[in-house]
């Protein structure tokens, strides 16, 4: 790629026209949770998919198994060891959340993601951001904040920041803790999310 291609500026429609992915398409995850009720972060590891339906579906492999899947207002909830669980979407907006703005992603909709965010975005195909800022009240109560970060057509990291400041940093396309910063501390990870000497998987 030239650098001229390189400098140039990516708007939303453009990026997302880079992002979009025919579906079924899946990738594995790891995600690291930080709440200010813990002393350490939580770290867990999985695939999400999304399905030709629409559904979105996140199954944790590591360190436990559950399977969540996000199919138009219902979420069904299967937990190892624990009866399955079906309940709206209603009641768990961040799910809602994730699913408007992780599945509108890989389909390239954005008219689907400006219904629910107000967008912002910033950097060209070495490394660019995508700021989604939820409208709906209910989900405002949830969502602080949306950050998608990454590479040219791949995106890196998904970062959901609640209002009180606790988050969760979804790094996509690796598989396991070792492909993270030794350190796990916020500022540490989201400087990898940012780096652009790295390689992001495709």
């Amino acid at each position: 790629m030239s650098g001229t291609s390189l400098a140039t500026d990516l708007d939303t429609g453009s990026l997302l026209q880079k992002l979009a992915r025919p579906a079924p398409e899946s990738t594995s995850f790891v995600e690291v949770r930080y709440s200010s009720m813990l002393t350490e972060p939580i770290v867990a590891s999985g695939e999400l998919e999304h399905r030709t339906d629409g559904a979105l579906v996140r199954r944790v492999i590591s360190p436990y198994a559950e399977t969540t899947v996000l199919a138009g207002e219902t979420v069904l909830l299967e937990r190892e060891g624990s009866k399955p669980r079906q309940f709206s979407l209603d009641r768990a907006p961040e799910l809602r959340g994730m699913l408007a703005s992780f599945g509108a992603l890989l389909e390239g909709n954005r008219e689907m993601i400006e219904r629910h965010f107000s967008v912002t975005t910033t950097g060209n195909d070495a490394g660019w951001e995508m700021q989604l800022t939820p409208r709906d009240r209910k989900l405002k109560a949830r969502i602080a904040l949306i950050r998608v970060n990454g590479v040219e057509g791949n995106p890196r990291c998904f970062t959901m920041v609640e209002p009180d400041g606790d988050a969760s940093l979804m790094a996509l396309g690796i598989q396991n803790r070792s492909a993270l910063p030794a350190s796990l501390d916020r500022q540490s990870l989201q400087a990898w999310c940012t780096d652009r000497t790295k390689v992001v998987a495709k």
